[in-house]
Parts: C-alpha cells; sequence; structure tokens
C-alpha cells in the first residue's frame, strides 16, 4: 500500500486517472476506459518507465466518481510464469480522498499475490512501477 498528499485538487487528480488522453500524457503510453463497473481500464504500450508488450489492467470491479477505482488487474506479460497464472487476477485499489481545495490523498492498494519466486517478482514489479507513479505525482507539472 502506498498513500501520499498530493497538491491536486480531487477531480483533477480523478481525471489523470481515468481520462484516455490523460493517461497518454504520465502514466502510460495510453488507455482504453469505460468508465462503469464492469467497463474496461486498460493501459498499453507502457507502465511508467516499464514497456508493456500487451496491455495491463481489466475489468472494473468498483466506481465511485472521485472516490474509488477498483480494477481487476491482469499482470504484464512480461513477468512470466506469475502472470500466465494469475487467475483470478490481483486487484488493483486507487482511493482518492478530498482534503481541501487543492489537496488530495491518493492511496494505493494493490492485492491478491501469490506465492513463489515469481509471484515476489511481480511484486517487486509493481511496488517499483506504483513508487514511481506516486513520485512523479508528487513533482506535479502533469497534463492539465
Amino acid at each position: 500500500m502506498q498513500i501520499e498528499e498530493l497538491q491536486i485538487a480531487v477531480e483533477d487528480l480523478w481525471a489523470l486517472w481515468t481520462e484516455p488522453d490523460k493517461i497518454g500524457k504520465w502514466l502510460a503510453g495510453g488507455a482504453t476506459i469505460d468508465l462503469r463497473v464492469g467497463g474496461t481500464y486498460q493501459l498499453t504500450g507502457h507502465l511508467m518507465s516499464r514497456p508493456l508488450s500487451q496491455p495491463v489492467g481489466g475489468p472494473i470491479v468498483g466506481l465511485e466518481e472521485e472516490y474509488v477505482l477498483k480494477v481487476s488487474w491482469k499482470l504484464p506479460t512480461e513477468l512470466g510464469a506469475a502472470a500466465d497464472s494469475a487467475s483470478p487476477p490481483t486487484t488493483l485499489v486507487v482511493l482518492f480522498q478530498p482534503l481541501g481545495p487543492n489537496r488530495t490523498r491518493l492511496r494505493l492498494e494493490h492485492d491478491g499475490w501469490r506465492d513463489g519466486d515469481e509471484w515476489a517478482a511481480a511484486v517487486r514489479w509493481h511496488t517499483e512501477v506504483w513508487t514511481e507513479v506516486m513520485n512523479r505525482l508528487k513533482q506535479g507539472n502533469l497534463p492539465a
């Protein structure tokens, strides 16, 4: 789990996570999003500095606008055996808590990991990516 207090309004932070044109400018190479429970949340091309040969993400399993985004997360194929055996997939939960007009607490929870060396590598890979995400958000200078 990672938590950061960011100098950004909750509606702007929500847009950075849910609008494909904004996602393509900071988080991933591109995105396909159908923002509803049962809809699709997929990121393509790269996830921060990590290249992706196939999309990551999956169905949206929980949604409360500007507060909760919960995705059944298909692991990247680059993670080999962990990606191949991830049934059911892991779950990514992004929680948005407004703290003021231009302050938001962002909490990332990524759960559903299994045991084994390949899974330990998958946890490390995602921990590094989510740390990179939080660092980028803390730096600011994000797309409007």
